[in-house]
């Protein structure tokens, strides 16, 4: 799926996506980034809001499941969130991205093989924000997604 059939389908099904204003764009293999715009996301500190860059992370995370699933041919799973975890170092004070970290090749093999074999299977995703342009990392998080095969 390119960049932008994505971004359609992710406006179309999570409609709060599209309100927000983010981007959302292949950033490898099977992981997604995601984008903000400070102006879009501004808080009254004159920083972005917290919630915008923790949501900004799920998508990234959830639409990163979804590339996963795709590229194995399963379309039926649905994906929900368990748990997750979020530190806020820095102030996010200009455009920003999420970005997955590298998810290693043992883990999706593990994760592929547990979906196949029992119809349910978990991963645990990290992400980051870091300004446009920058590598600094000023918020992460981990989350744990879990994935049922609907059989219907």
């Amino acid at each position: 799926m390119d960049d932008e059939n994505l971004q359609e389908y992710i406006y179309d099904h999570i409609p709060i996506v599209k309100a927000n204003l983010f981007g959302i764009a292949k950033d490898g293999n099977d992981t997604v980034c995601v984008t903000g715009a400070f102006k879009d996301h501004i808080n009254h500190r004159n920083s972005v809001f917290g919630g915008s860059l923790s949501t900004a992370m799920i998508l990234a995370s959830w639409a990163t499941v979804r590339n996963i699933l795709r590229a194995r041919g399963i379309s039926n799973g649905i994906i929900v969130i368990q748990s997750e975890e979020v530190k806020f170092m820095k102030p996010v004070i200009g455009d920003f991205t999420a970005r997955i970290k590298h998810i290693s090749d043992d883990k999706l093999r593990k994760f592929t093989t547990m979906l196949n074999k029992f119809g349910k299977a978990r991963l645990v995703l990290e992400s980051s924000i870091t300004h446009a342009n920058s590598t600094e990392v000023l918020t992460t998080f981990s989350g744990e997604f879990v994935v049922v095969v609907n059989r219907d």
